[in-house]
């Protein structure tokens, strides 16, 4: 009866084990799926504009308990491209952010047209960018708005040389 006893026991504690190991794993990989998610290939697509000029941004700004991060422009003498993270702390009932609704506004109040964007989805919210036309006069600088639903954030974007008529 003891030796039964023990048995079962161990064959418990190798089913506990091995349950465990495989939650660890499948953990692992769900972290590092969200890591590997990114922009490097919408990024790499650039160069076909010709010259790319990236400026780091990494500005935020509240949208009720989430968090919206410009993370960095790219300016090419046909597009700019912003990358971004959103930052969501809820947990259930999880809004998509409506990358459409930014805005790129000059300082001569040329409002620059959005042309494509996409995201990719993590645990903690997700990640994208978005694409606007280059301004009809070069600029140095640019708004980034977000004005929807009664929420309100912006951005002041550097830029370098964008719409310099190449």
């Amino acid at each position: 009866m003891r030796a039964m006893n023990l048995v079962f026991t161990l064959l418990r504690r190798f089913i506990l084990a091995a349950l465990v190991i495989i939650l660890i794993v499948h953990y692992i990989s769900k972290v590092t799926n969200d890591w590997d998610r990114g922009n490097g290939d919408t990024i790499a697509s650039l160069q076909a504009d010709g010259e790319v000029v990236a400026i780091s941004i990494d500005k935020s700004f509240p949208i009720d308990n989430d968090t919206f991060t410009a993370n960095a422009v790219y300016v090419t003498p046909k597009q700019i491209m912003v990358t971004y993270e959103f930052h969501s702390k809820q947990t259930k009932g999880v809004w998509t952010f409506p990358a459409m609704s930014l805005k790129l506004i000059t300082p001569d109040g040329q409002e620059l047209l959005s042309h494509s964007a996409g995201s990719n989805g993590t645990t903690w919210g997700s990640i994208g960018y978005i694409s606007f036309d280059v301004p009809d006069k070069p600029v140095g600088s640019a708004k980034l708005v977000y004005d929807i639903y009664g929420r309100y954030g912006e951005l002041e974007i550097p830029l370098v040389k964008a719409g310099d008529g190449t």
